[in-house]
């Protein structure tokens, strides 16, 4: 099999640089995505009235700082 010639895998958002699928890129985008409809909930008012703005900053913590963390981590 010619190796040189062959197409490299296709990357999309949550899979890394070599095209395996990353579990770190899913749950940053999957507290991405909590962390903005727990936003949507406090700006348009449709919860129960209670602030939930520590909460959506937890969420946006948790989306970014750990694949921040696993490439410092990995450098090494």
């Amino acid at each position: 099999m010619d190796t040189e010639n062959s197409p490299e895998p296709a990357t999309r958002f949550i899979t890394d640089d070599s095209g395996n699928v990353s579990s770190m890129r899913l749950m940053s985008l999957l507290a991405l995505a909590v962390a903005a409809a727990l936003a949507a909930v406090e700006v348009f008012g449709w919860g129960s009235g209670e602030s939930k703005t520590e909460l959506v900053l937890y969420f946006l913590v948790a989306a970014f700082a750990p694949k921040a963390i696993q490439k410092f981590a990995e450098k090494k």
